[in-house]
């Protein structure tokens, strides 16, 4: 009887001891989460805690969001795991002499993130369909935790012996799923593991809602409220990171400025509703128009800009024409169900050694633009 006694006793301290742990670790999670404003050091704060040697210590950690452009599906969009039993291995060792902190191992992550692992690359291309039975899909459906459940691996991406999932809840509704397993060690979670999953996955919902709110509200102070893209200051942001990216890596780019000819006289003739539709409508077209990696910006007024990475300067001459055709080649519907047709010219130049600042690169491309409204309007003009 005694010995039972014992036995029940020694249990109960350990579980103790276990949830003392854990509480601590869901306290630095907490901390560390806060700190991370941004959707995706977020996401890493959390799968760190989830794998860390000072966390719950799962082999490997994904993050499945809803996905808001299509219904039915959550997407795969961060994970942290080695890419074998060798590497994990070798990771959990190295955890276990350094003894590093969670900071450290957040900071790994991010490095992860930068420069993307294996898994991390295969979690990021996967769909999954809410309506299946992988354990993700499975803990969405009910909003609740669920473990070894399902027969859905996605293709083997998930190691189902092991695996636990658990609903990431936001303020008004499940945001996405966090999942873990130990597919290299085979351990199986305690109730206590079970427990500060769930914990953790709940914070994580209420983080990840708060970093979406957060760039959001980033994004609007960022964009021009009539067109929806970037305004002055964004391009101005936006061409010194790529200025500074091009000098140090000796990369092209340049820089388009465009001008709506004879704007003035659509403002006075059909009023400024009208006016407003159709810089709302070029920006809509030069969004459509542009190619991976050129950004179009409203510079202000009826002033358009594109940012061209990577852009030589011999084919600037055909990036402007096909600027310039894609505005001038059709009529824009204004309000009353009226069309208008309407040019623009477009200034062109290269970041050189005649324009190796932002300012310059900027006043280079404005003088090409006057020239070409010197010239008649409707055509581009290269900065020499």
């Amino acid at each position: 009887m005694g010995g039972r006694f014992r036995t029940h006793i020694d249990a109960l301290r350990r579980e103790n001891a276990a949830l003392r742990r854990a509480v601590r670790m869901l306290h630095r999670v907490a901390n560390l989460v806060q700190e991370s404003l941004e959707l995706e050091p977020t996401c890493y704060a959390v799968l760190t805690g989830v794998t860390a040697g000072l966390g719950l210590g799962f082999n490997r950690a994904m993050l499945f969001l809803v996905d808001d452009s299509r219904r039915g599906i959550l997407r795969g969009v961060s994970a942290v795991g080695p890419a074998d039993a060798d590497e994990a291995d070798r990771v959990w060792r190295s955890i276990e002499s350094e003894e590093p902190d969670l900071h450290t191992l957040y900071a790994s992550g991010l490095d992860q993130a930068r420069e993307p692992s294996a898994l991390d690359l295969r979690v990021r291309a996967t769909a999954v369909d809410v309506t299946g039975d992988s354990p993700p899909a499975l803990a969405l459906r009910r909003s609740a935790l669920v473990r070894g459940e399902g027969g859905d691996d996605l293709g083997g991406l998930l190691h189902l012996p092991t695996a636990v999932a658990a609903p990431m809840r936001g303020r008004d509704s499940v945001r996405g799923v966090l999942y873990a397993d130990d597919c290299f060690t085979g351990r199986q979670l305690d109730p206590v593991g079970e427990l500060v999953f769930a914990m953790i996955a709940d914070h994580a919902g209420h983080a990840i809602e708060s970093a979406h709110r957060y760039e959001e509200v980033a994004r609007m102070a960022q964009t021009d409220a009539l067109t929806g893209l970037g305004h002055h200051g964004a391009l101005m942001q936006a061409l010194a990171e790529a200025v500074h990216e091009a000098r140090t890596q000796a990369l092209e780019l340049g820089l388009a400025m465009i001008d709506l000819d004879d704007f003035k006289r659509v403002n006075d003739t059909l009023g400024h509703l009208a006016g407003d539709a159709l810089l709302a409508g070029v920006a809509t077209r030069l969004r459509h128009e542009v190619r991976a990696g050129e950004t179009p910006f409203r510079y202000g007024g009826e002033e358009f800009a594109v940012l061209l990475p990577a852009a030589p300067a011999p084919i600037l001459a055909r990036v402007g024409e096909r600027l310039r055709t894609a505005v001038g080649a059709r009529p824009f519907s204004v309000s009353g169900g009226r069309s208008v047709w309407i040019t623009c010219s477009v200034g062109l130049a290269s970041l050189s050694e005649r324009a190796s600042t932002v300012e310059a690169l900027v006043e280079a491309a404005d003088q090409a633009l006057l020239r070409a409204k010197r010239a008649g309007k409707n055509r581009i003009e290269l900065a020499p």
